[in-house]
């Protein structure tokens, strides 16, 4: 969510604001990142976007309308897409890369594909409550995930499978694949084993 530059502590001095902003900023990265020491690369990294952080807080205050955003959203951002104002909502789903409910629940049949599932579901909607982003599209991807690790064979792990659900792209794209690359066929349905998993 977008909020108002911040304002405390109180200063009518715009220069003591930015750099209230930006010494927050490098502190929130410290302590994402576990930082110890300031001549690691990491530290240079909260350098960088208390930085960015600092120059957006700056437009704000100096230009009508500019917001800027929480830290943990523009630090997600900033990592991301190197914008601390980038939109990381996913692209809009095609009905056919979603699977359809004999394919998902099949697949769920088998061990490593229902534990995985559920990693891939809680993966993405933490991924989008620190975006700032919806996280309508984590089930659906992650019954695609699913159904991915039950036809067994070489698959992306789960946060570039989700990069590439983001971009429009299938989940087994490597690479820079084009948005514009034909969406292969519906995953094949997986015989479930007798035992199931209890959900």
């Amino acid at each position: 969510m977008s909020t108002p530059a911040p304002t405390d502590p109180p200063a009518t001095d715009i220069r003591t604001r930015i750099e209230t902003s930006h010494a927050r900023a490098e502190g929130f990265v410290w302590g994402v990142l576990h930082i110890q020491y300031p001549s690691t690369p990491e530290a240079a990294t909260a350098r960088a976007f208390a930085s960015a952080y600092a120059e957006r807080v700056t437009e704000s205050l100096t230009s009508e309308g500019v917001l800027v955003p929480g830290l943990a959203e523009a630090w997600v951002a900033w990592r991301v897409a190197g914008d601390l104002t980038a939109n990381l909502a996913p692209a809009r789903v095609s009905v056919e890369r979603v699977p359809r409910f004999e394919e998902y629940d099949a697949a769920l049949g088998n061990r490593t594909a229902w534990w995985l599932c559920a990693e891939a579901l809680g993966y993405v909607r933490g991924w989008c409550d620190a975006a700032g982003v919806g996280s309508g599209d984590a089930v659906d991807f992650a019954h695609a995930y699913a159904v991915l690790v039950a036809a067994g064979g070489s698959r992306p792990n789960i946060a570039d499978a989700w990069t590439n659900w983001r971009s429009g792209r299938p989940l087994t794209a490597f690479g820079t694949a084009h948005l514009d690359q034909p969406i292969p066929e519906a995953h094949t349905p997986i015989q479930a084993p007798a035992e199931r998993i209890p959900r």
